[in-house]
């Protein structure tokens, strides 16, 4: 037995049972709590990047494209340092980003039951990728969350753009967390701007379940440790994000 306080009141409820009022805010929007289900899932790493869409059925762009337009000295002095070291630094991001994408994908094996089937990828790759998946382990054991959405596509109709959140977690409360996953050499500013902007994608698609805490979690691929940083207020990284998506549109516009 778990204890929850809600509203000033003790109660005492089963592992994985939610309130009646929450359950019935879910249902309002088809949200089912996902149920871990045991098949074998291969990742394919050659699949092509998710597209979003309007309901019209415009295209829109993901969440990542408007970062691209900040600033990231960190990539840079890395990108020479690779330079001078032989290495080439578009060979060294696919491989990182393969490596991410492997690590996101065990993730999401263990948080919904799968077994996952990397027989396609990398050895080497795989490997650093299982040492990352093992420092979200160490996270989320001790993290108190309950899975409610995995992996979740979602389109802004007022913002124009898409995104994948990792994870939205319930904590003893019964509030809602929004966790994303990095696998990157540490955790930048650029990351607190897209987590505001999945929680807006969040909050517009489902308004009356209010998003309480923003979660990044960065997996460490060499160390196996995590690193979080946790906000309770987004309004001003919002802000950025709705800059950079009026910098990026106007950009694209002027391109075409």
């Amino acid at each position: 037995m778990t204890k929850h306080i809600l509203k000033g009141i003790k109660k005492k409820r089963k592992i994985g049972e939610v309130s009646a009022h929450l359950q019935k805010r879910f249902a309002e929007y088809g949200i089912t709590l996902p149920q871990k289900e045991h098949k074998v899932v291969k990742l394919d790493l050659n699949e092509p990047h998710q597209k979003y869409f309007l309901k019209d059925g415009t295209e829109v762009d993901g969440t990542t494209r408007a970062l691209q337009y900040i600033p990231k000295p960190a990539l840079v002095h890395w990108g020479a340092k690779l330079g001078r070291e032989g290495k080439s630094p578009d060979k060294e991001l696919k491989t990182a980003g393969r490596i991410g994408t492997i690590a996101h994908f065990l993730c999401q094996c263990d948080l919904l039951g799968w077994e996952p089937d990397l027989s396609d990828c990398d050895g080497d790759e795989v490997r650093s990728a299982q040492v990352a998946f093992w420092a979200y382990r160490n996270w989320f054991e001790g993290s108190g969350l309950r899975p409610v959405a995995v992996e979740m596509q979602l389109v802004s109709e007022c913002y124009r753009f898409g995104g994948t959140i990792d994870l939205i977690g319930l904590d003893e409360h019964e509030d809602l967390t929004l966790v994303d996953f990095k696998t990157s050499g540490g955790l930048y500013d650029s990351y607190d701007y897209q987590v505001a902007a999945y929680a807006t994608l969040f909050e517009e698609n489902f308004r009356r379940l209010p998003i309480r805490n923003l979660l990044l979690v960065r997996i460490d691929k060499t160390k196996g440790v995590h690193q979080t940083r946790h906000l309770t207020s987004w309004k001003r990284q919002w802000e950025v994000y709705v800059a950079l998506l009026r910098l990026a549109k106007r950009i694209k516009d002027i391109s075409a």
